[in-house]
């Protein structure tokens, strides 16, 4: 069954559904965009039902459980809005109504972006990220500024991270670099272009494990992927497509990876902040000695939070510097509450 189906399938199944399932089915069908991101419990209060009774109606339609049923709706979200972004609107009447707007939109869509993201989603990639041999990113067209700028970012708490793009004249023989034990990151939306796809394809069959970041389930990316994440996005008469969704979502990634590795991101921004220091970075105009390093701010960002025990205790991982294959999920992975991490 997919998620196309969804509203097919009820039809087809009503007459076999008790009178709760039906007026359960009803306010899933008129509430589509709330259900979607509901728990089975939240679902049931807010239907004025019991949660056996959610489960129940997830096996009636032939789903193997709740999950299944609230995939499908989201999957049905995303399939009629993913190109048309969150719909029209009324052009502003002036500048400031403008930026006001323009704000407001960005902020919504880093909230959607969120909720079509599961927190376990993030977790796993994190780990395989830090796991990996080396990760390649690939992004055209608009979507290039967002592949470099993830890549920089994978490189400040990584060390190991490439774009990958046409471009140079030199991708076969980055292409031939590509490994089973690297990760590779395709970034695009409707429209997608054929270079991203086909640098996905080649990475695939070489045995990289690919991530997606794409705007629906039907995304030619999102289809050669072992995971994808889905951007919500948005454009009007007035702006162009917002990367709002998109540069949230890489800002969550990177900060995962922080979490779950540490000590060896602290010992990457430590050395950064070396270089820097060799350059005389600080003695330039328009900074100073007392400026925060790389790793204070992330040492502030924590402590600041006063959460550092709570997601590190949460948080399995690999020692910092010495990724253990096949194992980031597992408690070989993990570090004690108490351990040094670079980070206080």
């Amino acid at each position: 069954m997919t998620a196309l189906t969804f509203q097919q399938t009820l039809a087809e199944n009503v007459e076999n559904l008790t009178t709760a399932q039906k007026q359960l089915a009803s306010y899933i069908l008129d509430n589509a965009e709330t259900a979607a991101f509901l728990t089975a419990r939240q679902l049931a209060d807010a239907a004025g039902q019991s949660d056996a009774a959610v489960v129940r109606l997830a096996k009636a339609l032939g789903y193997d459980g709740f999950p299944n049923l609230r995939a499908a709706l989201r999957d049905g979200l995303l399939e009629r809005a993913g190109a048309s972004g969150m719909g029209p609107r009324q052009p502003p009447s002036d500048m400031d109504e403008l930026k006001t707007e323009l704000f407001e939109i960005d902020s919504l869509l880093a909230r959607n972006t969120s909720q079509l993201n599961s927190t376990e989603l993030g977790n796993v990639v994190a780990k395989k990220l830090i796991g990996a041999r080396r990760i390649w990113v690939s992004g055209h067209g608009t979507t290039h500024p967002m592949a470099s700028y993830l890549t920089l970012h994978l490189n400040q708490v990584t060390g190991k991270a490439a774009l990958l793009n046409i471009g140079n004249g030199d991708i076969s023989d980055q292409l031939r670099l590509i490994h089973k034990d690297d990760v590779v990151i395709g970034i695009g939306y409707i429209r997608y272009l054929p270079y991203t796809v086909d640098i996905m394809r080649v990475a695939k069959s070489r045995g990289a494990h690919i991530v997606a970041i794409t705007d629906r389930p039907s995304s030619p990316l999102a289809a050669l992927s072992h995971q994808s994440f889905f951007v919500a996005r948005d454009t009007s008469s007035f702006a162009w497509w917002s990367q709002a969704g998109t540069m949230a979502l890489i800002n969550w990634l990177i900060v995962l990876i922080t979490i779950h590795d540490a000590e060896n991101v602290a010992q990457l921004l430590r050395g950064s902040d070396e270089v820097w220091r060799t350059l005389g970075h600080w003695q330039s105009e328009g900074n100073s000695v007392s400026d925060q390093t790389l790793e204070g701010h992330l040492k502030a960002g924590i402590e600041n939070r006063g959460s550092q025990h709570n997601l590190s205790s949460t948080a399995s991982s690999p020692k910092a510097g010495r990724p253990t294959k096949g194992k980031q999920d597992g408690k070989n992975g993990q570090r004690k509450a108490g351990s040094k991490s670079g980070t206080k």
